[in-house]
């Protein structure tokens, strides 16, 4: 985390990515980062990252999401590299509904109730800082929904919701 901050962040999170940039998808442990990134990269996007995602500004002002060095192995996706931000998911299982999309305000407490942000408390005071207004940064800039989806689901079905709502 020192290594990005303060214009870089590394969150909880799994992201994939198509032409159009980067997905990231947050839940707590268990929620469904791992599973819903699987099923769209078997699909239509490649795996960015999984677990840990860097989102960090670069020296040409472009936001982006890049893979940090724990993605896992053998997951059946391919590591594309780095790609341009282009919004936020938080994910919940359950009986599939329209995604909803959220305030930055929302979307910043939602994640900061879920310990988002990798290695909290181990931070300085100083770094939680960074981390919080980075993050709240984030939250203003692109766009965060909820989407809720079924396990029976597949990649195509989730990735129609996504894109059409």
């Amino acid at each position: 985390m020192g290594a990005v901050l303060p214009k870089g962040i590394v969150l909880h999170a799994s992201s994939v990515a198509d032409q159009r940039g980067a997905f990231v998808f947050l839940a707590p442990s268990g929620g469904g980062k791992s599973s819903i990134m699987i099923r769209l990269s078997s699909d239509s996007f490649g795996a960015i990252a999984d677990d840990s995602v860097v989102i960090a500004t670069g020296s040409d002002g472009v936001v982006r999401c890049l893979p940090c060095g724990s993605m896992k192995q053998n997951t059946g996706t391919e590591n594309i590299g780095s790609a341009p931000l282009k919004g936020f998911f938080f994910v919940e299982k359950g009986v599939s509904a329209n995604c909803s999309r959220v305030t930055g305000k929302y979307a910043f407490y939602r994640a900061m109730r879920s310990s988002s942000i990798m290695a909290y408390e181990h931070l300085s005071a100083l770094e939680r800082q960074q981390a919080r207004l980075f993050l709240s940064r984030l939250f203003r800039m692109f766009p965060s929904k909820i989407i809720r989806y079924d396990l029976a689901e597949n990649g195509i079905q989730v990735l129609n919701r996504l894109v059409n709502e």
